[in-house]
């Protein structure tokens, strides 16, 4: 009756799994998804608006609410309609292709189709005082490198580009960037005088912290939770699960471009009252948002 109840877990792992090299370049599962979405979207995007007509079909349509609808959102969000207009491609772009790299994790197959691939044990694990017997219980063996190899792993093939920390932390890494960018636009180099608190240096990373650890925490989190209840349970419990993922998959790529549209307009609009944007009356539709996070004592004042 054992064998009956036996559960088969498959195993996880926090770190992306390399598949394979192109020179010096390490391939790795979720690369290969990210490549994918990235494709996928563009090839949407282009059948999509190639041939536009007064009418429009239902791709079409979709592209036409989908940009209208962040267009609007992004105006109302960041309360200035002309700051919008020039940030709106940032924030289509991160949001369309976060949210696609979310649902990509709950497509079947992902995580469930692998190769099989003898795996670098990491340097943390004390091989060489594992006896010869428990090395043989572990399948670590030592190839011709000196390195020790786990021996015939599962490797999943596939993997959400957003369960990988490295790349929800270059996404936030971008965002900081382009952050710091309209803040110089907007305010000149009298922008820097907010670094000469250090809260604000603190502040900094604290956010490309909070982006990159919030979007990654709770898709890998997710896709973990699907993966174990499919495991332990009937389809039915699963199912319900993967519903819920599909949900917060779209509030995750929509907090993220909030919190960008935020800490932009923040930037751009916020610094001693002087800057070129206060200058021009660009601030006047300050959103409700923008105004209870900018009255936070982040800046300089008059």
């Amino acid at each position: 009756m054992g064998p009956m109840f036996a559960i088969s877990i498959p195993t996880i792992s926090l770190a992306p799994e390399e598949l394979f090299h192109i020179g010096p370049l390490q391939i790795t599962n979720s690369n290969l998804v990210m490549m994918i979405v990235i494709i996928a979207i563009a090839v949407f995007f282009i059948t999509s608006t190639r041939k536009l007509t007064t009418v429009p079909g239902r791709r079409q349509a979709l592209v036409e609410y989908t940009v209208e609808s962040l267009l609007s959102f992004t105006v109302s969000t960041s309360g200035n309609a002309k700051l919008a207009r020039k940030i709106f491609p940032l924030i289509v772009t991160l949001f369309v292709f976060i949210l696609c790299a979310n649902y990509s994790g709950l497509l079947p197959g992902v995580g469930s189709i692998y190769i099989t691939k003898d795996v670098p044990v990491p340097a943390s694990v004390a091989v060489a005082q594992l006896t010869p017997e428990e090395r043989q219980t572990e399948h670590v063996i030592q190839k011709g490198d000196g390195k020790y190899y786990y021996q015939g792993e599962h490797v999943p093939i596939f993997r959400s580009p957003n369960a990988d920390l490295n790349m929800t932390l270059a996404l936030a890494l971008i965002v900081m960037v382009l952050v710091q960018y309209y803040g110089i636009r907007a305010n000149g180099v009298g922008y820097f005088r907010e670094f000469r608190n250090p809260m604000a240096i603190i502040e900094l990373f604290s956010r490309t912290l909070s982006l990159s650890l919030r979007l990654f925490g709770n898709i890998f989190g997710g896709e973990v939770l699907v993966t174990v209840m499919y495991a332990l349970t009937f389809v039915l419990v699963p199912t319900l699960f993967l519903f819920l993922e599909l949900f917060f998959g779209f509030i995750q790529a929509l907090v993220f471009v909030v919190l960008t549209i935020i800490f932009i307009s923040l930037a751009a609009t916020e610094h001693h009252g002087g800057g070129h944007a206060a200058a021009s009356g660009e601030h006047d539709l300050r959103s409700p948002i923008a105004d209870e996070l900018s009255a936070a004592p982040l800046g300089g004042g008059d």
